[in-house]
């Protein structure tokens, strides 16, 4: 049998082609008695399900990771795309790589870096040598999503963050004609917004969601990342596009719910969708959730959409509560009306297109409310009636 023999490879050419593949940046961090220690490292990887293992790679020059080793547990903290000063605070030889970090104990005691992606909690497991570096298995033993936004990317010698084109609206053909009709709208929503001192959306209809296709701030300033955000087009959201759209559109957007509808629960929503039908507005209120859903898409125009973020407004949409029609606007929960939308309609009197006047000054009094959706109401009349569309008989008798 004959040996094989290689080209020797050069390590210039090694590092060139290898920094064509991308990796992501973590921070392990242990302790050492009542001193916290951590070390980047950017060969992080999942090993095994079963049981749960995940691995490092160590350079065998460190003089972080003997300390590590020498451990009863440790940390992997999955480093944030905002966090590069964090990162190389950590990769720094010498540094008090702990001065001005915030953290907290993991399970096993080990740090978890405040606002990083996501955090595994390990034993040690198995070390084996491997060339000029060490590769150390741990058992996990408990993890979590801690920030769920775009991570820490390291790629041919440079750090930064991508973005996930699977995830945006794109060309879509099918959105074409919306897309044409919010740029209808957009000088009617600016001028709202300025009137109000308030946010005014646009949002479609699509398959089985709806999304995010123009945005109007007081300021004139937008957030371009948010724009093509989708949520899912489910219960209780979407309910303006629903109302005029008959009985078994009605049922199909029931179907959708990701928690099957209780008869009682399709009979509050059709109270819901004919309040909407015979107003031509419906509003939102506050809610832990509410806020943690407008935190979530704010977090979208900052970094992008991530499947965690997409996911979690997802599941935000499905969780908001159900009961909300403009009789429940009164005196006692105008201040609590976090937005009202409605609709824009084609020529066939179907929904199109909705606008929503989004942050409603908590606290503001029942005529402020009144007054905003008035306004509301004004703009989509007009910017039905420049795309040729007519209003629903209901609410043509109305105005």
């Amino acid at each position: 049998m004959t040996t094989a023999s290689f080209p020797e490879i050069q390590q210039r050419e090694f590092r060139t082609v290898l920094g064509h593949f991308p990796t992501g940046v973590c921070v392990v961090t242990a302790m050492e008695g009542d001193e916290p220690i951590g070390m980047v490292v950017g060969s992080f990887t999942s090993v095994s399900l079963d049981p749960p293992l995940v691995a490092f790679l160590a350079d065998r020059s460190s003089s972080t990771f003997p300390r590590i080793r020498e451990a009863t547990s440790f940390c992997v903290n999955v480093l944030a795309a905002d966090q590069e000063s964090l990162c190389r605070a950590f990769a720094t030889r010498g540094a008090d790589r702990f001065s001005g970090t915030s953290w907290r104990p993991a399970p096993s005691g080990a740090p978890i870096l405040e606002n990083v992606v996501a955090w595994i909690d390990c034993v040690p497991d198995v070390i084996h040598e491997a060339g000029d570096h060490y590769i150390y298995i741990g058992r996990v033993t408990d993890l979590a999503v801690e920030n769920p936004t775009l991570p820490l990317l390291f790629f041919q010698g440079g750090y930064g963050a991508f973005s996930l084109g699977s995830l945006v609206m794109g060309a879509q053909s099918a959105l074409a004609e919306h897309l044409v009709l919010a740029d209808r709208a957009r000088d009617e929503m600016t001028a709202l917004a300025k009137r109000s001192g308030i946010e005014v959306l646009a949002l479609v209809p699509s398959a089985e969601s709806f999304i995010l296709v123009a945005s109007a701030s007081p300021s004139g300033a937008t957030a371009p990342l948010r724009i093509g955000t989708a949520l899912p087009f489910a219960p209780p959201a979407g309910r303006v596009f629903v109302a005029w759209a008959g009985r078994e559109c009605i049922d199909a957007w029931y179907a959708r719910s990701p928690v099957p509808l209780t008869d009682a629960e399709r009979a509050r929503l059709d109270i819901e969708v004919d309040a909407v039908r015979r107003h031509g507005w419906t509003p939102a209120f506050y809610s832990d959730r509410m806020e943690d859903l407008w935190e979530t898409l704010s977090q979208i125009g900052r970094v992008g959409q991530t499947p965690m973020l997409v996911r979690h407004a997802a599941e935000l949409v499905a969780s908001l509560e159900r009961h909300s029609t403009p009789e429940d606007v009164d005196e006692a929960t105008a201040g609590s009306v976090q937005s009202v939308m409605a609709p824009v309609f084609d020529a066939r009197a179907q929904a199109v297109l909705m606008l929503s006047i989004s942050g409603i000054p908590r606290s503001s009094s029942l005529e402020r409310v009144e007054a905003l959706r008035d306004d509301l109401l004004a703009v989509c009349a007009r910017v039905t009636d420049s795309i040729g569309g007519r209003l629903p008989p209901e609410l043509a008798r109305t105005h």
